[in-house]
């Protein structure tokens, strides 16, 4: 049989089994190893932020997370988000479905995790993927020129923020009275992070569950919150990325992702060892040092997040050349297929293991890393044998349930169980 386009699992049991999956036509095989590479990095980083300071190989180790890891697999799973959106607008047009009442019955089901993961565990990010997924509806059927553009500004938009707000500011109150708020702003904002880490690094939950959800309100109201600098600018990324057929066709386009890979990483070197750190904000004259300071430091156009791109760039590459490497990245397709399961799992092992209320356990750097390899074997492990036997992962079953306004099918056929069960090459 000939290989199956890049990224499809084919309607196959047979085939499917080469890769220890279940045959479904719609997926592309390439976002969930994608999305399991995501969640394993993010795995290293979390075990790593949670580790004591290391000294020698394990100071190495620590410091090779922070500058290889930190934010940059966070953005890919930003990205895959928006790739995710942009299947399901295009199948849902392609059916003549109506698509927006059923897309926002999703973001309010995943508001509700995004809750949960904020409020019980402490981690913030689904919920602002709920909240910036709205305004994904608004530019779905735009050109790819504009949506390029659209990019660069919301990249850009914090510091167009910044500029602005201090330039108004500075008009209408004078500098010297906008330099006093802007500091006393400042302490409030410390000392509020202050307050309220001890608060959530208590030993009675219900402290810590007041605490979060005081975080919670605080940082919803943060400028970084409802612009769209980080969320929303990744979300239109993987739209990008989807409706250039990077991720379809990634055999079509191996220069163009190539050139992406390198500017990933020359973007990551450069914001991280040539462009200055920007300078405290007040600094005299305020908006001619704020303008000057911000185009120094790549005006959020240059990041060291863009890194994501020359690692999924790598895997795409791989399954270009060969796809019989979604076999052999198959742990993390695995994975990925229940990203939404698993990630709530990590977080609460993380919050259950670490947090004083719970386990309070304190771990060295290598044994961070160890404990992170474990469990994401075991993540793969559990998500093989759960596909084996059911559609969807448990949360995935029920965020689908919600989307779609009934109750979804649960087990899988007899001859794709047998097929996922199938040993892969």
């Amino acid at each position: 049989m000939a290989p199956p386009t890049v990224g499809v699992i084919v309607a196959d049991p047979a085939e499917a089994s080469r890769h220890g999956l279940v045959a479904q036509s719609d997926r592309l095989d390439v976002l969930d190893v994608l999305r399991g590479i995501a969640l394993f990095g993010m795995f290293l980083v979390h075990f790593n932020n949670y580790s004591s300071d290391g000294i020698g190989l394990a100071g190495v180790y620590q410091e090779s997370v922070r500058l290889l890891f930190e934010e940059r697999f966070w953005a890919i799973f930003g990205m895959l988000f928006g790739v995710g959106f942009a299947i399901q607008s295009r199948r849902a047009e392609a059916r003549g479905e109506r698509f927006v009442r059923k897309y926002l019955r999703r973001l309010l089901a995943l508001a509700a995790f995004g809750f949960i993961a904020h409020a019980v565990f402490g981690f913030n990010v689904l919920l602002a993927y709920a909240i910036w997924g709205v305004p994904l509806l608004l530019v779905r059927k735009w050109s790819l020129p504009a949506l390029a553009a659209v990019v660069v500004l919301s990249a850009a938009s914090g510091n167009l923020y910044q500029i602005a707000r201090t330039t108004y500011g500075v008009a209408t109150r004078s500098e010297p009275v906008f330099r006093v708020e802007e500091q006393a702003l400042a302490d409030w904002n410390r000392s509020f992070s202050q307050a309220n880490s001890e608060a959530q690094d208590a030993t009675a939950y219900s402290t810590v569950f007041a605490a979060r959800l005081r975080h919670m309100r605080w940082f919803y109201a943060q400028w970084f919150s409802f612009l769209p600098v980080n969320t929303f600018t990744l979300f239109l990324l993987g739209v990008l990325g989807l409706r250039t057929g990077l991720f379809e066709r990634p055999d079509q386009h191996r220069r163009l992702i190539a050139a992406l890979m390198l500017f990933g990483a020359a973007s990551w070197a450069i914001s991280h060892w040539l462009l200055p750190a920007p300078p405290p904000r007040l600094q005299t004259p305020l908006v001619p040092n704020l303008v000057v300071t911000r185009l120094e430091a790549g005006f959020g156009v240059i990041r060291e997040m863009w890194l994501a791109f020359t690692y999924v760039g790598l895997v795409l590459l791989l399954v270009a050349r060969n796809p019989v490497w979604l076999g052999r990245l198959a742990a993390f397709g695995w994975t990925g297929r229940m990203a939404l399961t698993n990630y709530m799992i990590q977080i609460a092992i993380l919050d259950l293991a670490f947090a004083r209320y719970a386990l309070g356990l304190s771990v060295t750097p290598l044994v961070g890393l160890a404990a992170a390899l474990a469990l994401f074997l075991a993540d793969a492990g559990f998500s093989r044998w759960w596909l084996a036997r059911f559609r969807y992962g448990p949360l995935e079953w029920l965020w689908r349930s919600i989307t779609l306004g009934r109750w979804q099918p649960w087990r899988v056929a007899a001859s794709a169980n047998r097929a996922a069960v199938a040993t892969s090459p």
